[in-house]
């Protein structure tokens, strides 16, 4: 199996497991989004990243006390300007 027959059967399942775990899914872009059309991507499809995220990585939530994923994916994602703060930030702790 080639990786993009791979990539297309994970892709499927991770979008199941949403579905399941989220009754009001909102369905993923047809294109591919790249950095220029980020401002696409609706709430509803960031947080989705989120929840896919905070399952795979057990984490108790997306939103806990001073962390806000949620928030953090779309301010990085809607604002080039917060994104390369972000990114500054990032490269300033060597992370």
């Amino acid at each position: 199996m080639s990786d993009k027959q791979v990539k297309i059967i994970a892709k499927a399942e991770i979008n199941k497991a949403i579905k399941l775990f989220r009754p009001s899914y909102v369905k993923q872009h047809v294109d591919v989004v790249d950095h220029v059309s980020y401002k696409k991507l609706s709430r509803d499809q960031i947080d989705q990243g989120v929840i896919a995220f905070v399952l795979e990585c057990n984490l108790s939530g997306g939103s806990v006390m001073e962390m806000d994923l949620y928030k953090l994916h779309r301010t990085y994602l809607w604002s080039p300007e917060a994104r390369a703060e972000i990114n500054a930030v990032v490269r300033q702790h060597g992370l």
